[in-house]
């Protein structure tokens, strides 16, 4: 992820795939967190590299 080390101070948004919630935590965050529980519903949601990598895309893309 060495591309998206400017983001690690920037506001990234994750949305939960159960309740569709969204999340609004520092790129730093989302780089280093493996799963997280949802805020609104308490699903455990596991992020994936992949789905990191597009998180920190839509990010530089804003």
């Amino acid at each position: 992820m060495g591309l998206f080390n400017r983001l690690l101070d920037k506001d990234l948004t994750l949305q939960c795939p159960s309740c569709r919630a969204k999340l609004v935590r520092k790129g730093s965050w989302v780089k280093s967190v493996a799963i997280f529980t949802c805020e609104r519903c308490g699903e455990k949601v596991r992020l994936s590299y992949s789905e990191k990598l597009e998180i920190f895309r839509r990010g530089a893309s804003n």
